[in-house]
């Protein structure tokens, strides 16, 4: 490889390890929340705030583990 492309490709990591660093500290602000019912977890779907947020979840059982 030339010096350009390892120049090129040496500022494209840093750019991306320099994005995943910023994510980071912003990330350190996070909480997370459960809500259970005689023992079982149950999924919170809203909560009334005032305050502009955003939740991310996934459904990781995919819908109760029922494949087809």
């Amino acid at each position: 490889m030339n010096k350009t492309a390892i120049l090129k490709r040496a500022c494209i990591c840093l750019a991306a390890l320099l994005a995943i660093l910023a994510i980071g500290l912003k990330l350190k602000d996070e909480i997370t929340v459960s809500n259970t019912v005689n023992g079982r977890e149950l999924p919170i779907y809203c909560v009334d705030t005032n305050e502009k947020k955003i939740a991310l979840t996934f459904d990781a059982a995919c819908g109760g583990g029922k494949l087809r």
